[in-house]
């Protein structure tokens, strides 16, 4: 939040009087944002805190919540000045303020609103616009709100409008519903005279609330992952062919690297075993053949996972999930299957859902939920030998890719050392969408990871869970 405009120095003693919580100072709202953006612009923390309220509510969009009080906003703009080159600046474009018949006369401005952008080294950063809007106090003359929107950095283009038409159907439905059940438990509300029954069905209608937007939210990026990934134009929003336009050399790739699955082919070879071919009459890059198993890899581990997540539903709320089904086309299919078995929960969750109900799970000692399992995951939502073997399997899986992708026979013969192999690999980002399918994929494996270990084991370490792959593994072999 800085800026080289050159009234900057001109108006920071007038900003820095204007942050006084005298009641004879002019209140100025745009001076007091120019002092603080100054501030920043040196570094000088303790110094942009003098334009800022305790009281401030800022909201960064680049945050999921927003930062309360003075000392939240504090550690806001330490961070943003920590490890930050000298020479990048927020630069003001264009601004706007309240008129002073606004602001109750005597020349004085409440608000202020400007576009911004990011240089460094006196050029344009890339993906770094934004706008802005904040709100002096009329009693202390400092910040008392703000909010910067950001430019987001992935550009759907017309994708955007086709998300929308797909979401806002189910979105509206969603909010429908939800409108409809908080009239129903309202009219409850009046007629009985239980309180703690009322009590119970708000609690209820919060939860449901809460439900309606995981679902929509799922479902959202469901639609997102296979229009942008799947079915979009080539080389937009994302570089490569769809799936409906798909070059010859790429589909080849993808039979090449599904016959080498798991690396089994080659496996088979090494043993002798040359029945089903050879492993290089179906010649892979390296690279891509290593980051193809190891999402491969991840996706295998989550099975135990999900059947441990479906039976701590319960067995009503769990009961219609197909899990397994789902899992297995999503070996194939990852996550344009796996986000909408996950939409799918949300839906069985809330439709289920009792009305004094304040958690969707059942406790861990409920025991025996599904006694026609035949795993213990199955059955009682707890780690047993299935889980063992597909967290082994899976490692020796996931460790083996990460060698083949820094030490993989290069079809051309060529030698590659691992900085080479990288660039390559990052080359294909910017020219294959399978490439970048898979690389999406281990990303949201990963928050899968996260999200699902702690449902299913509230013990579950930090490590455990927060480690990509390996924590998995290493969680699932306990």
């Amino acid at each position: 939040m800085t800026t080289k405009s050159s009234a900057m120095e001109e108006t920071t003693t007038l900003s820095a009087s204007s942050s006084s919580s005298s009641s004879e100072t002019r209140r100025d709202a745009e001076a007091v944002v120019r002092g603080m953006y100054d501030a920043i612009n040196k570094r000088d923390v303790t110094k942009a805190l003098t334009f800022v309220d305790d009281d401030i509510v800022y909201e960064d969009f680049n945050f999921p919540e927003p930062f309360r009080g003075k000392a939240r906003v504090k550690k806001l703009f330490e961070e943003s000045c920590t490890g930050i080159p000298d020479d990048l600046d927020f630069i003001i474009e264009r601004s706007t303020t309240s008129s002073s018949s606004e602001a109750g006369g005597l020349g004085e401005s409440l608000t202020f609103g400007c576009t911004w952008h990011v240089e460094i080294a006196g050029e344009p950063f890339p993906n770094a616009r934004g706008a802005s809007f904040y709100e002096i106090s009329k009693e202390s003359g400092k910040l008392i709100y703000a909010r910067d929107v950001v430019e987001s950095p992935m550009k759907l283009g017309e994708a955007s409008f086709s998300i929308i038409r797909v979401v806002a159907p189910l979105v509206k439905e969603q909010i429908l519903a939800e409108k409809q059940k908080k009239e129903n438990n309202k009219k409850n509300d009046n007629e009985s005279s239980d309180e703690g029954s009322a009590k119970g069905e708000m609690t209820t209608s919060s939860s449901d609330n809460n439900n309606a937007l995981e679902i929509a939210g799922l479902w959202a990026t469901a639609a997102a992952y296979w229009y942008v990934l799947l079915l979009s134009p080539p080389f937009s929003p994302v570089p490569g062919y769809p799936g409906w336009a798909i070059t010859p050399e790429s589909l080849q790739d993808v039979i090449n690297s599904s016959v080498q699955f798991f690396f089994i082919l080659q496996g088979m070879n090494e043993a002798g075993i040359t029945f089903a071919g050879l492993a290089t009459d179906f010649p892979v890059q390296p690279e891509t053949l290593g980051v193809f198993n190891f999402a491969e890899a991840f996706v295998f581990m989550l099975f135990p996972v999900l059947l441990m997540d479906k039976t701590k539903l319960g067995k009503e709320k769990g009961g219609d999930l197909k899990t397994t089904t789902f899992w297995s086309i999503s070996m194939f299919l990852t996550n344009a299957t796996l986000l909408p078995y996950f939409a799918t929960r949300a839906k069985s969750i809330g439709e289920n859902r009792k009305e004094n109900e304040t958690s969707a799970y059942v406790s861990d000692d409920a025991g025996v939920i599904n006694e026609d399992a035949k795993t213990r995951e199955g059955r009682e939502g707890k780690k047993g030998l299935l889980s063992k073997g597909f967290g082994v399997y899976g490692l020796l899986v996931g460790v083996y890719s990460l060698w083949y992708f820094a030490n993989g026979y290069v079809p051309s013969g060529e030698e590659r050392d691992l900085a080479e192999r990288w660039t390559y690999y990052v080359q294909t980002l910017h020219e294959d969408r399978v490439s970048v399918a898979f690389t999406c994929d281990i990303v949201l494996f990963y928050l899968w990871q996260i999200y699902f270990t702690k449902k299913v084991d509230p013990t579950c370490s930090a490590i455990d869970r927060f480690l990509p792959f390996f924590g998995l593994a290493g969680w699932l072999i306990k």
